[in-house]
């Protein structure tokens, strides 16, 4: 809900149409107060008086005293509210009676010796005048008395609607953002195939294919370094190949062994880079069928391990998965070897664990070596990552391993996690799905 609340927070549409929400308000304010400030004083200026003088022939046609018969007459056909507030009860043409204890006075003028006043009471605006103890109270039209009831929603109601209008205008036109920051994300995540699919002609139309063009242009250099690397891997087998040859034609026996060892290292290396590239091809293909997992475990241990004395924990049953075996064996031969070569003499061996958990099978090796510290793990599946950056023998390979095994799981599906403690040993967990 947070990461939601800061994205709405520092939304450009939502900033956008906030702006237009404030200068909407602004605008309205500014021009309604003009138009009525005009509009007051051209009322004051030029209509009042005529209001103030046809109200006073109509009093002159009421008489004296005020005949309320002949008043309601007059308020009927002229459209006009009369009231008489005199000794007996009051009396209101439209059944509405002021307080003359609330009336208040807003202005006064006198005409043929009379004098009259203007006033207020609930927002009703009235010409007053006074005959003895007799007072007539004439409605005296005002803009603000038009405004009343439903009409005076109505420029609310156009300013919502104009609003909402902005904010879907608002919305389209920067629909394309959210396209575009979920195929940066998916590329930073290594989906390099992905492209911006935003058929517009307008500034973020070109944004958008400026990223296609970037992208098309990383993957044919990511394209051409895979191939250039496999090509050059292809070829040093040959040399290497006549190399071993020669080495093992050699009498001194020590300086043999040591140049069959160097020998072995470099086709892993050349295995390994082949490997990693493969899988890290658009066209990776496997060779996937029904294997046992168990059976390919087994075959890796008996084949490379028989020495080292892995601990095993598997299943009775069968762990059928639909899997590239080869792949999997390597995989299973690097984890091996990473952990017997982190355990030291005197440590327990390495153990191999293989059950299935909720639709996945989970392959677990244990060394129980001197751990790795927590702010290497990160990068340990990385390709040539070294906690040790001295790259000595004794200490590991290239650090193509635990990435070569991260790719071959995630080729399949699944994933690798690795956990360590310093001091007690590292645990590699790869997860492979089951189908279902």
């Amino acid at each position: 809900m947070r990461p939601l609340k800061r994205k709405r927070r520092h939304s450009l549409s939502g900033k956008l149409l906030l702006l237009f929400i404030i200068m909407a308000v602004i605008f309205v304010m500014s021009v309604g107060s003009g138009i009525r400030h005009a509009f007051q004083e051209h009322f004051k200026d030029n209509i009042r008086p005529h209001i103030n003088q046809y109200l006073e022939y109509v009093q002159a046609d009421i008489g004296t005293p005020p005949d309320r018969d002949r008043a309601q007459a007059l308020a009927d056909r002229l459209n006009i509210e009369i009231q008489i507030l005199d000794r007996n009860a009051g009396w209101s043409s439209s059944g509405h009676k002021a307080d003359l204890e609330k009336l208040e006075i807003k202005g006064k003028f006198s005409a043929d010796d009379k004098d009259f006043f203007h006033v207020e009471d609930d927002n009703r605006h009235y010409l007053m005048s006074r005959d003895g103890d007799t007072t007539l109270l004439f409605n005296a039209p005002n803009i603000r008395d038009q405004r009343r009831g439903f009409k005076a929603w109505i420029p609310l109601l156009i300013l919502l609607s104009i609003l909402l209008v902005l904010y879907h205008a608002t919305l389209r036109l920067f629909a394309p953002l959210d396209s575009i920051q979920e195929g940066v994300r998916k590329f930073g995540d290594g989906d390099m195939a992905h492209r911006i699919n935003i058929k517009r002609k307008d500034e973020l139309g070109e944004l958008a294919g400026s990223f296609n063009t970037m992208a098309e242009d990383i993957q044919q250099m990511l394209d051409a370094k895979r191939q250039l690397l496999l090509a050059i891997s292809h070829e040093l087998r040959s040399p290497l190949t006549r190399t071993r040859i020669a080495a093992e034609m050699l009498d001194d026996k020590e300086r043999k062994a040591e140049l069959i060892q160097d020998i072995h290292e470099m086709e892993s290396l050349l295995e390994e880079l082949m490997e990693t590239e493969r899988l890290s091809s658009r066209h990776t293909k496997l060779n996937k069928a029904h294997h046992d997992v168990i059976s390919l475990a087994s075959d890796v241990i008996s084949t490379y391990f028989h020495d080292e004395g892995i601990t095993t924990d598997f299943p009775s049953s069968p762990l059928i998965l639909d899997v590239d075996a080869a792949r999997i064996k390597l995989m299973l031969k690097n984890l091996l070897e990473n952990g017997v070569r982190h355990t030291p003499d005197n440590a327990p061996p390495p153990e191999l664990h293989l059950c299935l958990e909720e639709h996945k099978v989970l392959i677990t090796v244990i060394d129980h070596g001197v751990g790795v510290e927590a702010h290497h793990l990160p990068y340990l599946t990385e390709p040539f990552y070294r906690v040790d950056p001295s790259r000595q023998r004794e200490t590991g390979g290239y650090g193509l391993g635990l990435y070569l095994c991260r790719m071959i799981g995630e080729a399949h599906g699944g994933k690798l996690v690795i956990e360590s403690t310093p001091g007690k040993g590292t645990t590699v967990l790869v997860e492979l799905p089951v189908p279902s």
